[in-house]
């Protein structure tokens, strides 16, 4: 928390949360084991030279998730990354995320009962075949791990949503901070 005020105070141009330090540093850690970043489509597995991350942004007190994906951003500053994010956050809190809203216009008259299987084999065969569906799904559109910041909800602890049509490596769920007791060489901490 320290680091994110120092950020803010050293620069006033973009607006630096928790979310885009871990964001920041997720992304550098995949930077590390990126021979083993990939997908598999037809069953093989296939290198993928850009490094995606997902942030899944809540709409509307959590009502909707909008994924953000960019890709390769360990290669810019955490200043780079946050102007990226918050743009793109901007426009899916205003509804102008024109990618989002097409492809969640059909759940404004399908039950998700049948929303859903559609959905889950068409991102199955968008990653298996290595294809674009339009409107549904576009070849290499989803970060290869996703990350869910509950704690702009105000909890503590969640298990991360599992997003099938992303696809992802791995999910990751950010918590609210707080403070707490330690012990530090015999006495007790804030």
């Amino acid at each position: 928390m320290k680091y994110v005020q120092k950020l803010n105070e050293e620069q006033k141009e973009v607006k630096i949360t928790l979310t885009h330090v871990f964001s920041h540093a997720l992304a550098w850690g995949l930077y590390k084991v990126r021979r083993d970043i990939g997908r598999m489509p037809m069953g093989f597995f296939r290198h993928n030279k850009q490094i995606g991350l997902t942030v899944l942004c809540d709409v509307e007190g959590g009502s909707d998730l909008v994924p953000i994906t960019l890709f390769d951003i360990h290669k810019g500053s955490i200043i780079d990354f946050a102007r990226q994010c918050n743009e793109r956050v901007g426009k899916a809190k205003n509804k102008q995320d024109e990618g989002h809203n097409k492809s969640t216009a059909s759940a404004n008259f399908l039950p998700s009962c049948v929303l859903q299987p559609i959905l889950n084999f068409l991102s199955y065969v968008s990653v298996y075949f290595d294809v674009t569906i339009p409107g549904v799904v576009k070849k290499g559109s989803a970060g290869h791990y996703v990350l869910t910041n509950v704690g702009s909800l105000g909890m503590q602890q969640a298990v991360a949503p599992i997003c099938p049509p992303l696809r992802p490596m791995g999910l990751i769920c950010l918590g609210k901070s707080r403070k707490q007791p330690l012990v530090v060489d015999g006495e007790i901490k804030i």
